[in-house]
C-alpha cells in the first residue's frame, strides 16, 4: 500500500470522528501486506443487499459495521447465514435492531470454512512501541486470544514477538519450530494436517512486518489481523483492526550519534585527567567521597583538579575557584545540588573544559522533585561540540582501566577485591542495583560499572553500543527500568553485536507491574515498557533475561565463571550423593538432555563403585546417585568419569554435605572432618575444575555450617549453588543462551 493511500484512509477516518479504520478499509490495508481477505461487499441497509453470485460456497458472514460498537461479538454483531438474498436481508434487519448507531452499515463476506480448534484461528499484529519501534506478534487468535495469552505467554508459549527492524526469515522460522505455537500451527497435532509450514509462516510474518513498518507509527499506530485462518495452506484475513496514530509522528531519532560522542564515551571509560565539582573541604559529603575514591582507584593526584573557591589544594589535588578556570580535562564529575547543575554545565559547555561529564546530582527529572533543571541541561548539551553527559541521579562510573571511581560509597561500605579485573561490564539504571549485586559477589571485580540514572544524555542503549568495540569483555549485565524512545531497539542491536563476538549479555527488566511502574516514575522518571515484549525481543537476540534479582546475580556469576569454557551441546551429566537431588535435577533440565554414557564410561564407573563397595546398590548411569555412603575419593572419581564422557557437554555435581562419609566441615567441628584436607572432596573438586575444560557447576545443599566448603569451592573458581534444582535450571538457561536459543 502506498503511503498516500494509507494517509487518505486515515484522513477520511479522522474526518468521520474515528480513531480506527472500518473493517473493509482495514482488510484493504492487510491485503496490501500480503494477507488476502474473503470476497465481500458493503450494504447500507436491508434494501441494499449486494449481489453475491461471485461468492463461493453456500454461506456468507454478515457483520455489523458501527463506529460506536467496539466488540461486535458482545452485541451479536456477527452472524452466518445461507448465501441467499432473503436470509441476508433478514440478518441485516436483525443486526440493525441491535445496533445503537443509526449510521451503521453491514459487511457481507464470503464464509471461509476453517478449523476452529486451538491454532485454527491465529492473530498476526504489528504495533508501535516507544522503546523498540515496530514489533510484530503472532499468537493463538479468535475470541480466546486474551485467555490463551494469560495462560501460555512468554517465549515458549502460544505467542511469539519479533522486532520488525531485526527479524530475519531463518530466525523467525527457528523461533516457531521451538515453540508451542509452532507445534499448533505446523505440527499436525492429533493427526491433523499442519496448517502451514514453519518456512511459510516465517515468510508471511516477514512480509507483514516489512509492510507494516512503512505504515507505522504514522499514519497507523497498530495493525491487527484476528482471526487469521488458513485455506489450503494459505493465510486468509477474516477480520482486521487498524488503529490510527493520534497525531502525525515525526521521524524519531535515537540519542545523538556522531564521532565526537564516541570519543566522549571513550573518555568516560579511559580518562587521563579529571576534575571534581562539589567536594566539601569540611566533611565527607558525596563529592568528597568521590574525590577519595578517584584517588584510591589509582588516578594520580596530579591529574585531578578540584573546583573549590578559596582553597589551594584538597587531598593533594590542585584547586581552582570555578569551572571556567579549569584547564581542559577528559572527565568533569559534578556533585552539586540540582539548582546549581545548569550553571555548572553551561560553564563546562561554553569553555569546552571536558569531553565527558559524570553528573551524580539528583532532582533533575525524577518525580515531584523536577525543577526544570533537567530540561535546561538537555538544551545546553544540544550545542555543537558539547560534552557527553552520564546521569544525573546516578552513582556514576567505576573504571578499572581508567583508574577512577565516582561511586560515592565509602570504601568501608563497599569494597572490591584486590584481584585483576574480570572481563565484565555492568550498566545499570540504578546505582544501588549495581553496588548491591557486586557486594553479593565479593570475589567479583568488574572491569566497568556504569550507572546511568535519568539518562539525561547518554542512554543505556548507547552504552551497550559503545561497549561493543571495548576489548577484553566477556560478560555484560544490564538493569533497566525503562528505555528512552527508540533506545530499546538500539540495545537489541548492540546485544546482537555482542553475541556475534561470543559475549554473554544478561538483562533484568524492572517496572513490570503497575506498582513497579509507579515506583520507577518516582525514582528515575523512566517510562516502564511492556516486560513481556522486552523479554521476548531480548530473548530473540540471545540475551539471557533474568526473571528475578537473585537470578540476575547467579546468572552473572555463572557467566563469568563459565565464559572461558566452550559449550558444545546440551548433553548433561548429573552426579549426586542424594537420590532426591537426582530427581530434582532431572525435573529442572530445561533444554538440557541427560547424556547417554558410553560403554567405557559405564565400565569405569562400575570399577569405582565396586571399589567403594556400593556396586551392588548403585547402577553406573546418568543421573548417578552415589548415595550418602560414598567417600571423598570415590565421589570425586565418579564425577570425573561422568564429566569425561564425550556425550557430556555440561555437568551438575550435587553434594548434600551432611553425610559423615565426606569431609565437609572445618577442622574442630567434627572428630574426623577437615574441609581443607587435600584428600577431601572439596580439594578434589577444586583439582577437577582445574583439570577439566567443560562447563560444570556444584550444588552444596547444606546450612551455614557448610559455608566454608562453599567459600573454598568458589575460591577455586567453581560456580556454586545452594540447591541442585536451581543449579540445574540456571545452567540450562545459560547453555540455551550460549548456544543461541
Amino acid at each position: 500500500m502506498s503511503p498516500e493511500r494509507a494517509a487518505t484512509l486515515a484522513e477520511e477516518a479522522r474526518a468521520g470522528g474515528r480513531t480506527f479504520l472500518m473493517e473493509p478499509e482495514g482488510l484493504e490495508v492487510v491485503s496490501a501486506l500480503g494477507i488476502p481477505s474473503p470476497a465481500c461487499s458493503v450494504a447500507d441497509g436491508p434494501g441494499a443487499v449486494p449481489d453475491m453470485d461471485g461468492f463461493p460456497g453456500d454461506r456468507v458472514v454478515v457483520k455489523l459495521l458501527a463506529p460506536s460498537v467496539a466488540h461486535r461479538t458482545e452485541v451479536g454483531g456477527v452472524v452466518v447465514v445461507p448465501r441467499e438474498s432473503h436470509a441476508v436481508v433478514r440478518a441485516v434487519e436483525e443486526l440493525a435492531a441491535r445496533s445503537p448507531d443509526a449510521a451503521a452499515r453491514y459487511l457481507v463476506q464470503e464464509f471461509v470454512p476453517h478449523d476452529t480448534e486451538p491454532g485454527g484461528e491465529i492473530l498476526l499484529g504489528a504495533r508501535w512501541t516507544e522503546e523498540f519501534g515496530v514489533v510484530v506478534t503472532l499468537a493463538v487468535g479468535g475470541v480466546t486470544t486474551e485467555v490463551v495469552a494469560s495462560l501460555a505467554g512468554g517465549p515458549g508459549g502460544a505467542s511469539r514477538v519479533w522486532s520488525a527492524a531485526l527479524a530475519e526469515e531463518a530466525h523467525v522460522e527457528r523461533a516457531l519450530v521451538g515453540s508451542s505455537l509452532g507445534a499448533l500451527l505446523s505440527g499436525g497435532t492429533r493427526g491433523r494436517t499442519p496448517r502451514a509450514s514453519p518456512a511459510a509462516l516465517a515468510r508471511m510474518v516477514l512480509r507483514f512486518a516489512e509492510g507494516a513498518a512503512r505504515l507505522i507509527p504514522y499514519p497507523f499506530h497498530d495493525i491487527e489481523v484476528n482471526p487469521l485462518v488458513f485455506r489450503d495452506g494459505a493465510p486468509v484475513a477474516l477480520d482486521a483492526l487498524v488503529r490510527l496514530a493520534p497525531v502525525a509522528v515525526p521521524e524519531r531519532a535515537l540519542t545523538r550519534r556522531n564521532p565526537g560522542r564516541r570519543w566522549g564515551l571513550h573518555a568516560l571509560l579511559h580518562p587521563r585527567s579529571l576534575a571534581v565539582v562539589g567536594a566539601s573541604a569540611k566533611g565527607m559529603n558525596p563529592g568528597r567521597v568521590i574525590l577519595g575514591n578517584v584517588l584510591a582507584a589509582g588516578m594520580p593526584a596530579a591529574s585531578v583538579t578540584v573546583v573549590k573557591d578559596g582553597a589551594e589544594t584538597l587531598d593533594g589535588c590542585r584547586c581552582v575557584p570555578d569551572v571556567a578556570s579549569l584547564d581542559p580535562v577528559d572527565v568533569l564529575v559534578v556533585s552539586v545540588c540540582a539548582a546549581d547543575v545548569p550553571a555548572v554545565v553551561e560553564e563546562a559547555v561554553r569553555g569546552s573544559v571536558a569531553r565527558g561529564i559524570v553528573l551524580t546530582s539528583a532532582g533533575l527529572g525524577e518525580g515531584v522533585t523536577d525543577t526544570g533543571a533537567g530540561r535546561r541541561v538537555r538544551d545546553l548539551l544540544a550545542a555543537p561540540g558539547a560534552p557527553v553527559l552520564n546521569g544525573g541521579n546516578c552513582l556514576g562510573i567505576r573504571s578499572v582501566p581508567g583508574r577512577y571511581d565516582t561511586l560515592f560509597i565509602p570504601p568501608w561500605k563497599l569494597g572490591f577485591p584486590d584481584v585483576p579485573p574480570h572481563p565484565v561490564a555492568l550498566v545499570t539504571q540504578s546505582g544501588a542495583f549495581a553496588i548491591a549485586r557486586t557486594s553479593a559477589l565479593p570475589w567479583l571485580n568488574p572491569c566497568f560499572v556504569v550507572t546511568v540514572g535519568n539518562q539525561l544524555d547518554v542512554t543505556l542503549g548507547e552504552w551497550a553500543e559503545h561497549l561493543v568495540d571495548e576489548p577484553g569483555l566477556d560478560v555484560l549485565g544490564f538493569y533497566v527500568e525503562g528505555f528512552q524512545p527508540g533506545d530499546g531497539l538500539r540495545f537489541l542491536e548492540a546485544a546482537r553485536a555482542h553475541r556475534a563476538r561470543g559475549r554473554q549479555v544478561i538483562l533484568y527488566r524492572g517496572g513490570r507491574t503497575p506498582a513497579g511502574r509507579d515506583a520507577t516514575a518516582s525514582h528515575t522518571a523512566s517510562m516502564a515498557g511492556d516486560y513481556a515484549v522486552t523479554r521476548a525481543l531480548a530473548d530473540a537476540q540471545g540475551v539471557l533475561v533474568a526473571e528475578t534479582v537473585d537470578d540476575f546475580t547467579d546468572l552473572l556469576a555463572l557467566a563469568v565463571r563459565l565464559a572461558p569454557r566452550r559449550v558444545e551441546g546440551r548433553g548433561v551429566g548429573l552426579v549426586s550423593n542424594a537420590g532426591f537431588e537426582c530427581v530434582v535435577m532431572a525435573d529442572n533440565l530445561g533444554g538440557l538432555a541427560p547424556a547417554s554414557l558410553a560403554d567405557a564410561t559405564r565400565e569405569r564407573l562400575a570399577g569405582i563403585l565396586d571399589a567403594a563397595r556400593i556396586g551392588g546398590i548403585v547402577a553406573p548411569q546418568n543421573p548417578l546417585d552415589l548415595t550418602p555412603t560414598t567417600g571423598d575419593q570415590a565421589f570425586v572419581e565418579a564425577a570425573q568419569a561422568v564429566l569425561a564422557d564425550p556425550s557430556v557437554h555440561v555437568g551438575v555435581v550435587g553434594c548434600v554435605p551432611l553425610t559423615p562419609a565426606l569431609q565437609t566441615l572445618q577442622r574442630g567441628h567434627a572428630p574426623d572432618d577437615d574441609v581443607e584436607d587435600p584428600s577431601g572432596v572439596t580439594a578434589g573438586l577444586a583439582a577437577l575444575w582445574r583439570d577439566t575444560d567443560k562447563p560444570w557447576v556444584v550444588a552444596v545443599d547444606g546450612g551455614p555450617r557448610y559455608d566454608a566448603m562453599v567459600r573454598l569451592l568458589e575460591e577455586a573458581g567453581i560456580p556454586v549453588f545452594r540447591r541442585a534444582d536451581r543449579a540445574t535450571a540456571l545452567l540450562a538457561r545459560y547453555v540455551q543462551a550460549r548456544l543461541g536459543g
